[in-house]
């Protein structure tokens, strides 16, 4: 589930900066790098704003594979 994220996250950045989406979204910059990098784990309104701020569902839904 967490990589399945990380990669949903990824995909709705597209070619965005960290910087750009930050401000997009209201999570700090560095928060979001943490996040791709797999060093820290986001909580569940820091899911909010990314989801809302890139206007993508990032967690992944009850058909994601579990692996």
């Amino acid at each position: 589930m967490a990589r399945q994220f990380v990669l949903n996250l990824q995909a709705a950045m597209g070619e965005m900066s960290l910087r750009a989406a930050g401000a997009t979204t209201g999570v700090d910059h560095s928060s979001i790098q943490g996040i791709l990098q797999g060093r820290t784990w986001p909580d569940l309104d820091t899911i909010a704003k990314l989801e809302r701020g890139l206007g993508a569902t990032l967690w992944p839904g009850p058909g994601a594979s579990q692996e």
